[in-house]
């Protein structure tokens, strides 16, 4: 929600309160690169915000140095003005909030699966009356589903830039190449099959491949699968090898796993809406972010 102040009977200064709320985030921190990371913002944009308000009221709110930002004495007395507004802007939001809020998360199956539960769990902890709405799609669908404001955010590993939203979150995954337990060293990897997405965008797909025609010249037996538990299943019956993120291996028997550094060539994004204030997405983000690297130890 964006509100304007005018603080001035002629309507020549007039303040957003997400100058007042970046500013806030700005004062907290002491630091314009980490309020810039903390609201899904380049620093540039921040600093231009912080500049606009400080010609707004004709003076100095930040003193810069090395090692960040300090308030001087107009910004402290601007800060503790900044929280009544905020805190009051805030208030008057939830008051006319009769029904609760929808996020409505887009993924795919795969990293809904791994990935997204205990995200989610999290998430209703921190934020109970927030009703939570996930969507599995391939990464085509994802993206224009985010485009024409079915999804307000999406969470992929496709790397490629999104036209219509803005990416709040780019963070790398570990994958290992899945083999039959009668696999025991990389030398046998070459005589199974490629278990695979049957989806040509699927980004381990990609990999896969790309990685297996680097050191082979023949083409490899294809088999596609269209969800993770089918293609461990059929990696641990001896059918395959695949590639996919180390967490799904838990407590799974009868396979063998390898790390490949050429391999680790995929992350988790997170994009929201280009409507949607970043800020509003941060808690979910921090919260996959910090799952992630979980995960990954």
């Amino acid at each position: 929600m964006m509100i304007d102040i005018i603080l001035n009977d002629s309507g020549g200064t007039i303040m957003e309160s997400l100058e007042l709320r970046i500013f806030r985030k700005v004062a907290r921190t002491k630091s314009i690169s980490k309020s810039a990371e903390n609201m899904g913002y380049v620093q540039s944009n921040i600093t231009a915000h912080i500049k606009k308000l400080e010609r707004e009221l004709n003076t100095t709110l930040f003193i810069r140095h090395s090692k960040g930002v300090t308030l001087t004495k107009d910004g402290e007395k601007l800060l503790y003005q900044a929280e009544k507004i905020i805190s009051l802007l805030d208030k008057t939001l939830k008051s006319f909030q009769n029904h609760p809020k929808t996020l409505k998360i887009g993924t795919t199956q795969t990293i809904a699966g791994y990935l997204l539960p205990q995200c989610i769990i999290e998430y209703q902890k921190q934020f109970p009356n927030v009703l939570l709405s996930v969507s599995t799609l391939n990464q085509d669908d994802l993206e224009q589903k985010l485009s024409n404001g079915q999804l307000d955010c999406i969470i992929t590993n496709n790397s490629h830039n999104i036209c219509h939203g803005k990416q709040i979150l780019n963070s790398p995954e570990n994958l290992v190449l899945i083999t039959p337990s009668s696999c025991h060293s990389q030398k046998d990897i070459w005589k199974y099959p490629v278990i695979i997405n049957s989806i040509e965008s699927c980004p381990y797909r990609k990999v896969l491949l790309g990685w297996w025609n680097l050191h082979q010249s023949e083409l490899p037996k294809m088999i596609e699968l269209d969800t993770v538990e089918a293609i461990l299943n059929t990696v641990a019956m001896g059918g395959g090898i695949s590639l996919l993120p180390q967490v799904v291996l838990l407590d799974k028997q009868n396979i063998n796993s390898f790390y490949i550094e050429s391999l680790q060539s995929t992350s988790i994004h997170m994009w929201v809406a280009t409507d949607k204030l970043p800020s509003e997405y941060i808690a979910l983000k921090d919260i996959i972010q910090k799952q992630l690297k979980i995960d990954n130890n």
